[in-house]
């Protein structure tokens, strides 16, 4: 009677969270639920104890010091009995033991051996189904956690460095004394926003890249500019001698004569600002990565000549 009353409440407990937009981690295999001969069912919280060291992320009072977020609540990352929290549904999975015999529904058409059948518990279900996965369930060992896929999904953000634009132009000369122009030509890989997915089975990460600023060395003496903006291209018949609105250089103090090649190195270092997170909800990220691109420019001083 008690097990038919609590699969009858689990789906009613699941739908009520559900509708009501709650989160709340899954029961521990401490808890128990008690029903009354009248009135429902409740669960009795108890109080954890000493985890041990041989239990995962064991070590203390508390049950474990590792610690995993399902939908903005703090959860344990394994619970003794429940297994290991997938990040991408907030359940817990563990090993059926012994594995369903073949033949049995759990196994979804495969055989023994291909692939597992796992325990799921969603919702504080204390009696879980039998699914089958191919691959282990991200979160528990074996599998990529969602750091980890996270990484594979900014390595496949295509940024690179600025695409520099330049005045004086590179092929031409500038003077000593006068401004300098810089910027980037902006598109998805330079300046963002853009965005790849890394994906195992049963976990998929988003990584959006944006540029945040660039910082230009400009090769003379460590001087640098830093532009919170691509910049501005330059156009001689719109702004003559007229200094950068958006990001430039106030002018070089020498000629480039005495710099390898008689050139000035111009180094443009992008910063990228990076978010990720579990498609369809879950764990989520920041870094900042940088990019750099160079450029060459020639600076020559005014001859006057007097008699």
């Amino acid at each position: 009677m008690l097990t038919r009353t609590l699969q009858r409440v689990a789906p009613i407990a699941a739908t009520v969270i559900a509708l009501l937009g709650l989160a709340v981690a899954p029961a521990r295999a401490e808890d128990v639920w008690v029903c009354p001969p009248v009135g429902d069912c409740y669960l009795v919280v108890e109080k954890p104890g000493d985890g041990g060291g041989d239990t995962p992320g064991g070590g203390g009072e508390g049950g474990g010091t590792q610690e995993c977020t399902s939908n903005g609540v703090v959860v344990p990352c394994w619970q003794a009995g429940w297994g290991y929290l997938n990040p991408a549904d907030g359940c817990y999975y563990t090993v059926e033991s012994p594995q369903p015999a073949a033949g049995d529904p759990a196994w979804k058409g495969h055989e023994p051996g291909d692939g597992t059948v796992y325990r799921q518990r969603c919702f504080g279900d204390l009696v879980g189904e039998l699914v089958w996965r191919e691959d282990p369930p991200p979160g528990t060992p074996g599998s990529l956690s969602p750091a980890q896929l996270a990484a594979r999904a900014v390595k496949e953000l295509p940024m690179r460095g600025a695409q520099i634009g330049i005045s004086p132009n590179q092929a031409g000369t500038g003077l000593v004394g006068l401004p300098v122009w810089m910027w980037t030509a902006v598109t998805p890989q330079t300046w963002g926003p853009i965005t790849a997915t890394a994906s195992v089975p049963g976990l998929s990460v988003t990584a959006r890249g944006i540029a945040t600023k660039i910082t230009w060395e400009m090769g003379d003496a460590g001087r640098s500019i830093v532009c919170d903006n691509p910049g501005t291209p330059y156009d001689k018949a719109k702004y003559g001698a007229s200094a950068s609105p958006t990001c430039g250089y106030d002018g070089y103090s020498q000629p480039s004569r005495a710099k390898p090649g008689g050139r000035y190195t111009v180094t443009a270092t992008t910063t990228w600002h990076i978010d990720w997170w579990v498609v369809g909800g879950g764990a989520t990220g920041a870094e900042t990565v940088t990019r750099e691109s160079t450029a060459s420019i020639r600076i020559d001083e005014l001859q006057v000549v007097t008699r």
